[in-house]
Parts: C-alpha cells; sequence; structure tokens
C-alpha cells in the first residue's frame, strides 16, 4: 500500500475519475469536475494505482496552508475502489503533508472513525427502490397536509427551472447565511452549467400565477439524488409549495436504485423537514487536526 501525496498538476484526472465513478462510496463532491469548481486549489493523495484517492482542497493564508471544507461539499475523505479499513483511514492521514498546519475535511460514510479532534455529523437519506405508493405511505401528517394544501391552491410544478433563479431565490430566503459568499455561488453557478450540459443537474420548480415561488437543485450522479440547494419565498411558506416540490421529485426517481441525499444539515427545521419523508439518518465524520503555530492554534479552537 503506497500513499503519494500529488500536486494538482500531477493528478490523472481520467483515473481519478475512474475511481470515484466505479468506488462503492464515490460521491459527486469527489470529482475533478466539482473539485475545479468549487474548491480554491486542490492536491491529493493516491494510493496505488489510483485504487484509493482522498482529495486536498486547499487555501493559503497569511502564509499557511490549510484544508477546508469547499461551499456546498459535505462528504469528501477516501474514496476506493476496495474496502476502507481503519488502518487505510488511518495511513491516509499520517500522509497530509506537514505544510498544511490545519485540516478540517468531512470524510464519508465509508470512513467511520472517530478522531482525537473531530465529530460524528449526521446526514439524512431515502431510498427510492420502492413505488411511490409505498414511499407515500412513510409521509407525515404534516408533509400529506402540506402537499394536499398545494394542490389546493393550484400551485403547478415544472421541472427544468433555472437554477440561477433558484440560486436568487436561496439567497434573497436565507440572506448568505448558509456559511457561503458571493464568490461561492458564482462558482455554484458555473458548476450548475456543467452539469446541466451533461444531464447530472435535476432543477423543479413551483409557480403559482406563473411566478416562481419555490425551486430546488439536484445532483445527479450515479444512483445518487442530492438536494443541493432550495429557495423560496414567504408565501410558499404558507401554500405548502416545497412539500409539493419534494413530493413530485420523490414521484420522479422512485422505483429504481436511486438514493435520495438530503444532505443533512445542523438547522432543526431542515431536519425536521427531511424527516417527514421517512429519510434515514447515517452518519460521517468531520476531522479536525490544528497544528497551528500559536497565537493562531488558540484562535482557531
Amino acid at each position: 500500500m503506497a500513499i503519494k501525496y500529488l500536486k494538482n498538476i500531477e493528478i490523472d484526472k481520467s483515473k481519478w475519475d475512474y475511481c470515484i465513478a466505479n468506488s462503492p462510496n464515490g460521491l459527486i463532491y469527489s470529482t475533478s469536475l466539482f473539485l475545479n469548481n468549487m474548491a480554491t486549489n486542490w492536491d491529493a493523495l493516491v494510493m496505488d494505482d489510483y485504487h484509493a484517492v482522498m482529495p486536498l482542497p486547499f487555501r493559503k493564508k497569511y502564509g499557511i496552508h490549510y484544508i477546508y471544507p469547499p461551499a456546498f461539499s459535505q462528504q469528501i475523505g477516501i474514496t476506493s475502489l476496495q474496502e476502507i479499513t481503519p488502518d487505510i483511514v488511518a495511513s491516509f492521514l499520517k500522509q497530509i503533508p506537514k505544510k498544511f498546519r490545519y485540516v478540517e475535511m468531512n470524510f464519508n460514510t465509508e470512513n467511520i472513525f472517530l478522531p482525537s479532534t473531530g465529530k460524528i455529523r449526521d446526514n439524512y437519506f431515502l431510498p427510492l427502490s420502492n413505488t411511490f405508493e409505498a414511499l407515500q405511505k412513510n409521509f407525515s401528517r404534516s408533509a400529506v397536509r402540506n402537499i394536499k394544501k398545494a394542490m389546493d391552491e393550484n400551485i403547478l410544478i415544472k421541472e427544468g427551472t433555472d437554477s440561477s433563479a433558484i440560486i436568487a431565490m436561496h439567497r434573497e430566503r436565507f440572506k448568505d447565511n448558509v456559511g457561503a459568499n458571493e464568490n461561492d455561488y458564482l462558482r455554484l453557478q458555473k458548476l450548475f452549467e456543467e452539469l446541466h450540459a451533461k444531464n447530472m443537474l435535476f432543477t423543479i420548480g413551483a409557480f403559482k400565477t406563473n411566478c416562481l415561488i419555490a425551486g430546488s437543485v439536484y445532483f445527479v450522479y450515479k444512483n445518487r439524488i442530492t438536494f443541493i440547494i432550495n429557495g423560496n419565498d414567504s408565501d410558499s411558506l404558507k401554500n405548502g409549495a416545497t412539500h409539493l416540490l419534494m413530493n413530485d421529485t420523490i414521484k420522479k426517481f422512485c422505483n429504481h436504485e436511486n438514493i435520495l441525499d438530503f444532505e443533512g444539515s445542523d438547522f432543526s427545521d431542515f431536519v425536521r423537514f427531511y424527516k417527514q419523508y421517512g429519510a434515514v439518518l447515517e452518519n460521517y465524520t468531520l476531522v479536525k487536526i490544528n497544528n497551528l503555530p500559536w497565537p493562531f492554534s488558540f484562535f482557531k479552537k
């Protein structure tokens, strides 16, 4: 088991993406397409001939290199064509170059372990292999009530809604209080455009009297449908439009071996929303390694 540190220019992107695409735990966040768009810079650790890989998204501030989670990425960590053992995880962690004085990375669900500096985080997902009728039986009474309300209000659902309009609505709704800034949203819009060209993006909007009142954007990678952003106006909160959006998305992707990935959240209101559709809890690990010089190490705590 040989693990090498490669600078970005040294990475064979074809072999890299083959590993992500063919690994059971390969997620879109670790593809070169996502990283090229959303990471300021990224290097990598590569085991053997790309049998296992770990991206190292990084920035440099005050002359200090640090690894960080790019905006709108949830789980990165180690992606492998073989089983990921605790020894493999430990070996990758040891090979992170010392120049990265601070590391903050969300590993993925196949990399579960509890480091001395880190914590377990929650994600929610919904297997979609059942019929819509079977899945609908697990909807909460609140979800069913809101879906009916939206139908009674004649909310119209349309696929293919402009992603830039959904981003604008999302930013207006949350006032950039989700840990992303102007540059992150510009990067996200460019990523959406590239994914759309590759049929890897699903957008859906709710309209009332021809006006967009709510919309959602999903990544579509392998069999995983990832709920990346949602936007809505104040009226949509009263008429159940967002619930109807989720209802129709589940209806579209059900009856196949798909997984609807809600991405989890630190916001309790979001978690309650996911649970209304029968979402299942899974965990992943947030790793933090602080080797910053004083006083940076003190303030980063």
